[in-house]
């Protein structure tokens, strides 16, 4: 009877053991390159480019972002030149034009991707402003920064919004904008109706410099930014899974082409 009871538990030691040897095949993501595309066409003089470049594989340990730079690449059929680093540009002296409709075609190694953008109107800023608030809970005081505004277009349109200050002793000068964005859109604004905005929980002190950078951008590309917004915010027990962005691209590549008419404001804090 002892030598049965042994003879039970090693067999039942050995199943285990053998279980522990099971196959399991895991999905992994599509290992193949894709061309990404960054690009932009906008009312400034010059700041217009594309830029092209490759993913990597999902076990792809290379540092380097794999570049383009032999690609054939038009908006609406003006020829975007590779300069370097995998950025392409038109001429000098480029700009886009509200109200038109960007077309861009890249032709790499033997297949062709597109895409197209709205470059829609940004609405009209009168002026930007500052006056000191006192401290409020956890908001010290300072000067608060706000814009006053008029939303003369039609519905619906987004509008792409980032902010921040800049201060000679502290930045030597250069912008330093907060890394958040803020996408808005006109569906709750009165045609025409003059409005004022304080940017939230903003307190600068003189000496400073408010700064304020509207885009406008159509569906598409709100779509896609709203998508990295939420990535940025994902992270708990119950969020989506990681996923590729939206894109606008046609053809099999990742990434955004974006039209935006681009409004920039400095607003010097002063006592």
């Amino acid at each position: 009877m002892k030598n049965r009871i042994v003879l039970i538990s090693c067999l039942l030691l050995g199943l285990m053991f053998t279980s522990c040897d099971e196959v399991i095949d895991i999905d992994v993501p599509d290992n193949t390159e894709k061309i990404v595309v960054e690009g932009q066409i906008t009312t400034e003089v010059d700041s217009s480019f594309i830029r092209l470049t490759k993913s990597l594989g999902y076990f792809d340990n290379t540092n380097a972002t794999p570049l383009v730079t032999d690609a054939v690449v038009d908006v609406n059929g003006i020829s975007f030149n590779h300069i370097g680093n995998g950025i392409y540009k038109a001429s000098s002296g480029y700009v886009g034009t509200t109200g038109s409709i960007y077309n861009l075609k890249i032709t790499h190694q033997g297949k062709t991707y597109t895409s197209s953008s709205t470059l829609e109107p940004m609405f009209e800023i009168d002026t930007v402003v500052s006056y000191f608030k006192p401290a409020s809970g956890f908001i010290e005081e300072g000067y608060a920064v706000a814009y006053l505004a008029k939303d003369n277009r039609a519905r619906t349109k987004y509008t792409y919004f980032r902010f921040g200050f800049t201060n000679k002793e502290n930045t030597e000068g250069k912008d330093s904008l907060f890394d958040v964005r803020i996408l808005f859109d006109n569906r709750n604004s009165v045609i025409n109706e003059p409005f004022v905005f304080e940017l939230p929980f903003l307190r600068l002190q003189p000496n400073d410099t408010a700064l304020l950078i509207f885009r406008s951008i159509d569906e598409p590309v709100n779509r896609y930014y709203q998508a990295l917004s939420n990535r940025g915010n994902a992270g708990g027990p119950f969020s989506t899974p990681p996923a590729n962005l939206p894109t606008n691209i046609n053809g099999g590549a990742l990434g955004l082409f974006a039209a935006y008419d681009v409004k920039r404001f400095r607003a010097p804090i002063t006592k």
